[in-house]
């Protein structure tokens, strides 16, 4: 039997939740945003032009940043809330920079598009507030569901 203290360390919790069928079936429906945003966005760099973008200095900047947060934010949800505090943060940001890398070379093999490290910096500075904004919005919700119950 696992105590309080052992049952919330990184490794009994992840052994818990990957033996049981039916918890590796919720843990692979939490990564299915992350999945279908990676899925768009290695469509959107294998095409030679995107039709609808924003027509403003370094639009392509704040495009990379702002899809890049929303995929953090998923693959933060799809890492789950068992890790410890730093690595719920630095976890989605670690994958999604490193997608970012790929995606950039990616693009680098398509016709009409270039690849830039500018473009990368935009991506991880998206990945970093991203995975900020899950991790405080998870925080948050646990501050209120603590006081609902204190009451």
């Amino acid at each position: 039997m696992q105590t309080f203290s052992q049952f919330f360390t990184v490794e009994p919790v992840v052994s818990v939740c990957y033996t049981h069928p039916m918890n590796i079936v919720k843990r692979l429906l939490c990564w299915l945003p992350a999945l279908f945003i990676f899925s768009c966005s290695w469509y959107l760099s294998s095409q030679e032009t995107i039709e609808q973008m924003p027509d403003f200095w370094n639009a392509d900047k704040l495009v990379h940043c702002v899809c890049f947060a929303g995929l953090s934010f998923w693959v933060a949800f799809g890492t789950g809330t068992n890790l410890p505090s730093k690595w719920r943060i630095l976890l989605p940001v670690i994958i999604v920079s490193l997608y970012g890398i790929v995606d950039e070379i990616h693009q680098s093999f398509t016709p009409g598009r270039s690849s830039s490290p500018f473009d990368w910096m935009a991506d991880t500075l998206g990945a970093v507030i991203g995975s900020l904004v899950f991790f405080y919005l998870c925080r948050f919700i646990s501050a209120r569901k603590e006081k609902k119950v204190q009451k």
